[in-house]
């Protein structure tokens, strides 16, 4: 316990310089509020988009830099630089300074570069960090007041992925949930029945028996980062029907003996030789397409998101399938969050605001560019997008059967579920619970006790 308390501080004290740091610094936009509905942003936006295409050599002629900021794989990497290359070509004035990386340490960098008022101008984020950066200060542009067309996505997205306190800041850049990939030699191998709709319990005997074929094999691998958000939290939607969180009264929507049971889920995983030994997954952290087990065949299926797919697709011999992701007896719902995961968004405090959201429109709104990032971006947040890559034959009946799969029975979560504290703490006592240092009763109680004194705290503000 002494243990606990210590990494509790350790933690409040690095979140409150973060806030303070937060709080701090940016420019006089930081003030700004509005009114603005997500309907009347698509309006607004599609209305100033007429009148300033992006893209076009129309453009201002006077040199321009903008530096533009993602994570992903290399696939996400090539498409993005050959968007900015076909970008460039069309707006000779433009440089768009592409700065990228792996998912490991981005959401702290841009945190800090906000803070510091040295962000990129266009930058890539999860819905789950609006709160966190626009709770903290107005540092995302208001994108109905710049010319990018909103009104191309998807029904209700804008307003469930992009949006926070009724402001589009964030232009949704995939559609879709979370699925069971499967290698199906593997499949074929072990008898694994691809039609059903598995269980955890029946997940757990199905990974001991292959275990108990061939002990190379495992059914499952995950790092601690899907511990997190692929395991324990849609577990705990399973058992509730909600997000973690209600965000009207800021208070938890589990108990802990259902916090308990999602840990000791994760717990008999490992005791039945499930899921790989988290200390070799945890070699490829963020990467689980690149584990030497999953390409050659030792491992059967990783639960991961719909727009993982074409990293799966490529990274294996084998034909790849998808099914739903397991769940609990008694599920109230799939546990599956089926909504934009990640978007990108304009820095409010950009000297070239209007510039970026030209780029950002042709990026998510040009048929030139959709062609380009076909699914390594993301998948299909317009309409438009479905329409140019069904036609090309791009999208891949696999990702376009995950995206399917995934929506029945799922649920809308809120920001306030992913708040970047509470992921936190969770994702560390499901490694102490992975390494034995404290039972799953033990972290349900530290869990309940931490939330409820970061939830206090949150509504108080």
């Amino acid at each position: 316990m002494k243990k606990q308390l210590m990494k509790r501080a350790a933690l409040v004290m690095a979140a409150s310089m973060a806030a303070v740091s937060l709080m701090g610094c940016g420019s006089g936009a930081g003030d700004k509020k509005t009114d603005t509905t997500a309907a009347e942003s698509s309006t607004a936006a599609a209305g100033a988009n007429d009148s300033t295409a992006a893209g076009t050599t129309e453009a201002s002629k006077e040199p321009v830099t903008l530096r533009f900021s993602w994570w992903g794989s290399d696939s996400r990497h090539q498409a993005l630089l050959a968007v900015i290359e076909a970008y460039e070509k069309k707006n000779p004035n433009v440089s768009v300074e592409a700065e990228y990386q792996g998912y490991d340490g981005y959401y702290e960098k841009i945190m800090t570069t906000l803070s510091s008022n040295t962000a990129p101008d266009i930058i890539q984020l999860s819905k789950e960090w609006l709160p966190d950066i626009q709770g903290a200060k107005h540092y995302l542009a208001d994108l109905s007041t710049l010319p990018v067309d909103l009104s191309t996505l998807k029904d209700r997205l804008l307003e469930i992925a992009g949006t926070y306190n009724g402001e589009p800041n964030m232009f949704p850049c995939t559609v879709g949930g979370s699925v069971t990939y499967v290698n199906t030699d593997f499949s074929k191998t072990y008898g694994i029945d691809l039609s059903k709709n598995y269980t955890w319990d029946e997940i757990k005997e199905l990974g001991k028996s292959v275990h108990e074929r061939d002990e190379d094999a495992y059914l499952m691998t995950a790092d601690a980062d899907m511990l997190n958000r692929l395991f324990v939290q849609p577990y705990l939607a399973q058992k509730t029907g909600k997000p973690l969180i209600d965000e009207a009264t800021y208070t938890m929507n589990f108990t802990e003996a259902e916090a308990a049971e999602a840990f000791q889920n994760v717990v008999e995983l490992y005791e039945t030789n499930t899921l790989e030994p988290f200390g070799e997954a945890a070699t490829f952290a963020g990467q689980a397409d690149q584990n030497n087990k999953w390409i050659n065949g030792k491992i059967g299926m990783i639960v991961d998101y719909t727009g993982s797919a074409p990293k799966y697709i490529a990274s294996i011999e084998s034909p790849l399938d998808v099914i739903s992701m397991p769940v609990t007896s008694d599920a109230k719902c799939s546990g599956v969050a089926y909504s934009g995961d990640r978007g990108f968004a304009i820095n409010d405090n950009s000297s070239n605001k209007e510039e970026a959201a030209k780029f950002l429109d042709f990026l998510m709104n040009d048929p030139e560019s959709i062609a380009l990032c076909k699914t390594d971006v993301g998948y299909c947040p317009t309409r438009q997008s479905d329409d140019i890559l069904i036609a090309a034959g791009v999208v891949s009946e696999i990702q376009k059967k995950g995206v399917e799969i995934s929506e029945p029975d799922s649920y809308t979560n809120n920001m306030i579920s992913g708040n970047t504290e509470l992921e936190v703490i969770r994702k560390d006592l499901i490694q102490e619970v992975v390494y034995k240092d404290i039972t799953p009763e033990e972290a349900a109680k530290e869990l309940v006790e931490q939330y409820q004194e970061i939830l206090e705290e949150l509504k108080a503000k």
